[in-house]
């Protein structure tokens, strides 16, 4: 079965290599790679689906949470979000 691509936003990327903690970067980073398996990696990850918001999903890393929306017609994954529990569901 073909993998999907991910594709991450900019305030991803910048959210992540601004970590302090290495250990939790190379936890998200990790968690970002299994996604190249969806659905199989929704086993694996902490995955929730989101209400009200079709085709979108949370992972849970720790005190970190990771939004990503799905396409299955063009097998891509887009990371949208990144950030603490508290304040990513703000917007």
């Amino acid at each position: 079965m073909p993998k999907y691509a991910v594709f991450m936003h900019n305030r991803v990327l910048k959210a992540i290599k601004e970590l302090s903690d290495q250990n939790a970067r190379d936890r998200v980073r990790e968690a970002i790679e299994k996604l190249n398996d969806y659905p199989l990696s929704l086993r694996e990850l902490d995955v929730q689906k989101l209400e009200g918001i079709e085709r979108t999903f949370r992972v849970r890393i720790g005190q970190y949470r990771l939004i990503f929306h799905v396409d299955k017609k063009e097998r891509v994954v887009f990371v949208t979000h990144f950030g603490k529990r508290e304040s990513i569901y703000d917007g």
